[in-house]
């Protein structure tokens, strides 16, 4: 049976959800969805994740939140930030943060397309770097 890589969105907008899911579908990921930083906790140790999708801000919290419980399950995670907002200041503040990106919603399936398949190949060399360092 062929493994299929999950990625997990954490976004309380459903627009944005069903653009994200979309664009995760055609790289072939398996989209695992939730709407809060709760959720995220306790999906996180229970499954490796290729990449997460989250809303800058959520109910309960924030990508930065989600990105500190991304980090103590796999630090090679890519997390990605979707935002509204298309402004400049708020893109480096995520960059900043520690987030892979930041894509704005709804997200063009194309740039998100090419952002997440980016992200997946920089994690995937990031993993190989690790164990050969090991």
């Amino acid at each position: 049976m062929p493994k299929i890589d999950l990625a997990l969105v954490v976004c309380n907008q459903e627009e944005d959800r069903k653009k994200a899911i979309e664009v995760l579908l055609r790289c072939g990921l398996n989209p695992i969805c939730c709407s809060n930083l709760l959720e995220a906790r306790t999906l996180l140790p229970q499954e490796r994740f290729s990449v997460v999708l989250c809303k800058d801000f959520l109910t309960d919290g924030d990508f930065r939140a989600v990105l500190r419980e991304v980090k103590k399950s796999d630090t090679h995670t890519p997390l990605i930030v979707l935002s509204r907002s298309p402004d400049w200041d708020s893109y480096l503040k995520a960059l900043g943060a520690g987030a892979y990106a930041y894509i704005v919603c709804p997200p063009n399936p194309v740039e998100a397309e090419t952002i997440i398949l980016n992200a997946l190949a920089g994690s995937i060399g990031t993993e190989r770097v690790s164990r050969a360092a090991a």
